[in-house]
């Protein structure tokens, strides 16, 4: 395989410091079977591009869409046990649950969806209580059954005195182009 001069400045400057990221290739996957009269099976799989439009409408219905479908809470909690993949909200121990912050707090934005909010040590009653988790849902109440938890993290580690605020932002990479932020 030969290689471009820009990867291998890429895995150059990587093997030096780490700290340059590679690009992660975005794809759609298209598997193929034909199965014939005589019961022969012909198998493909096609990789192709996912268009800046379809990669935009990703992006923005996560955080645009219309009723309780888009991820607009953030729920912090205090369970340290691994993140797993199939976690849902009794996973959490969760002590409060925030809306992002308006005014442009949760948008598409290139290649991301983001999302922000802040909680108060006092405000939100949970001075002295350890914030170990944070998640990423769809629903504001925390006491429905209904909603999605769409991304986990541990090691928030955080103990808020009275007069203390806490700033979550929570950062998806989707690979959207924002080519005209199409919704």
């Amino acid at each position: 395989m030969n290689l471009s001069i820009f990867e291998r400045v890429l895995k150059a400057w990587n093997a030096f410091n780490g700290t340059l990221e590679s690009p992660i290739q975005i794809e759609g996957i298209w598997d193929v079977e034909v199965v014939r009269w005589d019961g022969t099976r012909e198998r493909k799989t096609l990789h192709n591009t996912v268009t800046a439009a379809g990669l935009n409408r990703i992006a923005n219905r996560a955080v645009q869409a219309t009723g309780t479908s888009v991820f607009f809470v953030i729920c912090i909690g205090s369970n340290n046990t691994a993140p797993a993949l199939t976690d849902v909200q009794s996973n959490m121990g969760e002590m409060v649950r925030k809306s992002f912050i308006a005014t442009g707090a949760s948008a598409q934005s290139r290649e991301y969806i983001f999302g922000v909010c802040t909680v108060g040590g006092a405000a939100d009653g949970v001075t002295s209580l350890t914030m170990n988790c944070a998640g990423l849902f769809d629903f504001p109440n925390s006491h429905a059954t209904t909603g999605v938890l769409g991304n986990r993290v541990n090691g928030v580690a955080v103990t808020l005195g009275n007069s203390d605020f806490l700033n979550l932002t929570c950062r998806i990479r989707v690979g959207s182009h924002d080519v005209s932020h199409s919704t």
